[in-house]
């Protein structure tokens, strides 16, 4: 049953922070239930986001064309966007299939440092960042593309061991955070965003004894 849409832009960020916090909780519980995480994953968390705030477009593909704020990217023509998402789930299973394995390194990692451990912590951020960036890339949705690329790689990190992070695009954060993934646009290079993964992935465990997420 669709709610009825928000009467101002007050109320339609209150219904988009829970749905933000509903996504959360759709992201953790997917990440422990181990169902296969595909495209139609990621449309299940853009529609946990809108779904009171926006049901018109929740988890719907885009059809107007659009642009980046402060961003020369051009994104793709909404005639493309399916066929993208569609290449892109196949991408997905051959990174995803690449982390098979990976959690019981992870688990061992946290409790000893291990060559096997470390590798698949790399390997992880690196697919996190990877998916991160094709879902800006593509802007499959009409609203929210970042905050569903940000917890579709919480999805990622959570499935494989490790917590979820806050990726801190706030003030000063917002330009570094723009020019890592304008980075991956120009030049293929991945590092900074992956710099800004580690860190957030160091944020979370800071001070804290470093726990199995499945525990």
């Amino acid at each position: 049953m669709l709610v009825n849409r928000p009467e101002n832009e007050e109320e339609l960020q209150k219904r988009e922070a829970v749905g933000v916090i509903r996504a959360s909780r759709f992201v953790r519980r997917y990440a422990q239930s181990h169902k296969e995480i595909t495209v139609a994953t990621i449309c299940a968390i853009h529609k946990e986001i809108f779904t009171e705030a926006w049901p018109e477009i929740a988890g719907v593909y885009r059809d107007e064309e659009l642009s980046i704020t402060d961003s020369d990217l051009l994104l793709p023509h909404p005639t493309e966007v399916l066929d993208l998402m569609k290449e892109l789930d196949v991408l997905l299973k051959i990174h995803l299939a690449e982390l098979e394995g990976c959690e019981g390194h992870i688990l061992n990692f946290q409790v000893e440092v291990t060559e096997e451990g470390l590798l698949c912590v790399e390997r992880l951020i690196k697919t996190t960042a990877w998916l991160h960036h094709a879902i800006t890339a593509i802007h499959p949705f009409r609203e929210g593309n970042g905050r569903t690329a940000r917890l579709a790689g919480n999805l990622i990190l959570e499935r494989y061991g490790l917590v979820g992070i806050s990726v801190k695009i706030e003030k000063e954060n917002k330009n570094g955070y723009r020019k890592a993934l304008a980075q991956i646009d120009k030049r293929e290079d991945y590092e900074p965003l992956e710099a800004i993964i580690s860190d957030g992935i160091i944020d979370r465990y800071h001070g804290v004894a470093v726990k199995y997420y499945n525990a």
